[in-house]
């Protein structure tokens, strides 16, 4: 009795951490959220958006890490939304139009200046910034690769972030998720939970970006995206 004990102690360890693995931000995970857990969190924001609304929330957390959770709720049709985050080589072409225009007028301290497929790895997205800060212009390459972790529930699709090694780049590495909910009470919205955790190489760079800055970059930047993804999906239906 206590090794058959031991053995289902031992196999529910193994699932923990099989679960672990696929919900944990890679490195950066410090806390592993269920997909119910999201759920909650989600429907505590949005529960009453009946249009097209994100908020988000930016902090630097000190040691060179800044992080971002978002919250979307967004007009979208669910299956081709499976379709297009999946193809992740179209992303380009989706993704830049208008990428670098904010709704002011003003310039974006963050300039996308090149985004491109892998023709190795369809999983993967090549992409060139500058950070332009006054006095100082730093680009930054990066190689972004896109997994998709698999779901019990056919209401849920997640997708996870996470960047290749590079040498002498700004920033040291970049993880997270979008997890995608179909909103219980509307087929046609779309619940959209965002968690990215960035480390950058330099001090500098780090306290060149206040919080206020780059919230309002990210929150520019989500609207955009959002914008460019429906008028996509449209050409879809």
């Amino acid at each position: 009795m206590a090794l058959r004990t031991r053995t289902m102690g031992y196999q529910k360890a193994l699932k923990f951490l099989f679960l672990s693995l696929i919900y944990c931000s890679s490195s950066f995970c410090e806390n592993v959220i269920s997909p119910n857990e999201i759920l909650s969190k989600l429907q505590a924001v949005l529960k009453n958006q009946q249009s097209d609304y994100f908020e988000k929330t930016v902090k630097r957390m000190g040691n060179r890490k800044i992080s971002l959770e978002a919250f979307i709720s967004m007009e979208a049709d669910w299956n081709i939304l499976k379709r297009i985050s999946q193809k992740v080589s179209d992303f380009p072409i989706w993704a830049l139009p208008n990428i670098n225009n904010r709704g002011s007028g003003e310039t974006f301290y963050i300039q996308i200046t090149g985004m491109k497929a892998d023709p190795f790895n369809p999983n993967n997205i090549d992409l060139q910034l500058v950070l332009a800060l006054p006095a100082l212009k730093i680009p930054i390459g990066r190689t972004f690769h896109f997994d998709f972790p698999p779901t019990e529930d056919k209401n849920i699709f997640s997708m996870k972030i996470t960047t290749l090694q590079a040498e002498d780049s700004p920033v040291e590495n970049l993880s997270g998720y979008f997890h995608f909910f179909r909103n219980p009470q509307n087929p046609n919205r779309i619940w959209v939970y965002l968690d990215i955790s960035v480390i950058l190489t330099h001090w500098l760079v780090y306290e060149s970006l206040p919080e206020r800055l780059l919230s309002r970059e990210s929150g520019e930047r989500i609207r955009i995206l959002i914008e460019n993804y429906q008028s996509f999906e449209n050409t879809k239906r």
